[in-house]
């Protein structure tokens, strides 16, 4: 098979868009030529001679132009297996023009496109069958038997646990951010949201807060923190 016979081919593929009309002995020939050309360089004495460049530099070309050949057939025996598979219309004229290796690959192609978008679909309707997990579930006590959990009342819940909270006094040497401010000055509750830096309250106290701590601070330090999102005000309904 001589190089410019398998350029002609390689533009005839470009050019069409079906498969183009090749000879059956493409492959092998151009195969033998191959080895007739590498045979012809481990002959040489001197593989760097100008012989020698011209024997390699058509070796790579005819290699070269083997490899788009096949790239450019093998796109469109995709396509045609992808047409195959959807159920559009294909040329039966142009299936012929494939080798038996090209008509292989089509049929497992086909084959392997049907099987995994059947398991595909398959699982879908699977996952669908299975019915979704309860909204609330019942808690599961290991030991003692407990009651399931009650859709409403979460105020109620957390109201009780500030009230537990704020009900023990803590001593000013252990926690002095937390120790509440001198009688009759306006108070809020606070839910702080982030870590903040050490800072000295209206009532004259040093606050050091991490993120969850529920504390009490002057009116007007805990307004400051709330407007900016860094803390959320507890309202207790009494």
């Amino acid at each position: 098979m001589d190089l410019d016979d398998l350029r002609i081919i390689v533009w005839n593929e470009r050019e069409s868009g079906k498969l183009s009309d090749i000879p059956p002995d493409l492959f092998s020939s151009a195969r033998r030529a191959l080895e007739e050309i590498e045979g012809e360089i481990q002959g040489i004495a001197d593989p760097f001679s100008e012989e020698g460049a011209v024997l390699q530099d058509r070796y790579h070309s005819i290699r070269e132009t083997l490899a788009t050949i096949v790239k450019l057939r093998l796109k469109k025996i995709l396509r045609l297996a992808e047409a195959q598979i959807e159920g559009g219309y294909i040329d039966r004229e142009e299936l012929k023009q494939m080798n038996a290796q090209e008509h292989g690959m089509f049929e497992a192609v086909c084959r392997e496109i049907g099987d995994c978008r059947q398991a595909l679909v398959d699982g879908v309707l699977l996952e669908r069958a299975v019915p979704p997990p309860a909204a609330h579930p019942v808690p599961v006590c290991e030991e003692e038997p407990c009651e399931p959990a009650e859709e409403d009342g979460g105020e109620d819940e957390i109201a009780a646990l500030i009230d537990e909270a704020f009900s023990k006094s803590i001593p000013d040497s252990e926690i002095p951010s937390r120790a509440p401010p001198a009688e009759g000055g306006a108070i809020s509750i606070v839910l702080v949201n982030e870590a903040l830096p050490a800072f000295m309250g209206l009532d004259g106290r040093t606050y050091a807060l991490e993120a969850g701590d529920l504390v009490t601070l002057p009116k007007e330090n805990a307004g400051v923190l709330c407007e900016r999102n860094i803390a959320l005000n507890i309202r207790l309904i009494k």
